[in-house]
């Protein structure tokens, strides 16, 4: 099994998206071989598309510019799952990673075709046969909950994919990942996070009970959002502090 992960987090190694990723992972190697492969967006030259559709009509299947985008599209066409890794930024995905998606339309046919899901009114076919590709995607966010807070993604991915053609696994409260007074909390939520990957293998998705526990909230909704709102309120405290520091001594001079 080929299994190429895309990083869509600007934070790199230190994703909390990442961490949960990497548990799914582990899960997911302790049922099957599987050769693991990652792209971080945001090391890569991937520049934004023009909506030239050159790749349609001059060069079909080919973008005209030169740069890491084609290599990763003949990654994304050989995995035989692709694991989508991006925190949630301003109820969407990173600028990079929609920038990624947007760089595949060279894996497109022009052609238009119905679709009969009640999403949209058309589509476009693959170049390739694809069909026994399956989608994952995970993430983290800074809400107390992930519920409501991921529409506009489920939607994208719903117009993209088919409804119920991908899977999901998303994550509120990912700030609190790095604290470390709740390493057991977070050791113990993994631990259901790799308890996914293994579903995932054995039966191609994540089952009832583990997302159960993967829908528990890592702490209290009142205790997340007083932590969250007091850690901000000393930011800004700091912050104006150094600015007033900064006027003081440009007047000194």
């Amino acid at each position: 099994m080929k299994v190429l992960v895309i990083n869509g987090s600007p934070k790199l190694e230190k994703s909390n998206s990442l961490r949960l990723t990497n548990a799914f992972i582990k899960g997911l190697q302790s049922e099957t071989e599987a050769e693991i492969e990652r792209l971080d967006i945001y090391r890569l030259n991937i520049e934004p598309c023009q909506g030239c559709l050159s790749c349609w009509k001059r060069t079909p299947g080919k973008c005209f510019k030169n740069d890491d985008m084609a290599g990763c599209i003949e990654k994304l066409i050989a995995a035989d799952v692709i694991i989508w890794s991006f925190p949630l930024y301003y109820y969407s995905l990173p600028g990079r990673m929609k920038n990624f998606i947007d760089r595949q339309v060279p894996t497109m046919k022009p052609v238009m075709k119905d679709r009969y899901d009640g999403k949209g009114n058309g589509k476009h076919s693959s170049r390739y046969d694809l069909s026994h590709q399956r989608h994952v995607y995970i993430s983290t966010c800074g809400f107390f909950s992930d519920k409501g807070n991921y529409d506009a993604v489920r939607a994208q991915m719903d117009l993209i994919h088919g409804v119920g053609n991908y899977t999901t696994l998303f994550c509120g409260e990912g700030e609190m990942f790095p604290v470390p007074m709740l390493n057991e909390r977070i050791e113990e939520y993994l631990g259901y996070v790799s308890r996914a990957g293994v579903d995932y293998v054995r039966y191609g998705t994540i089952l009832p009970a583990t997302r159960q526990k993967l829908d528990e909230l890592i702490m209290p909704k009142a205790e997340f959002e007083k932590m969250g709102d007091s850690y901000y309120a000393h930011c800004e405290a700091k912050a104006a502090k150094l600015a007033k520091e900064k006027a003081e001594a440009a007047e000194a001079k």
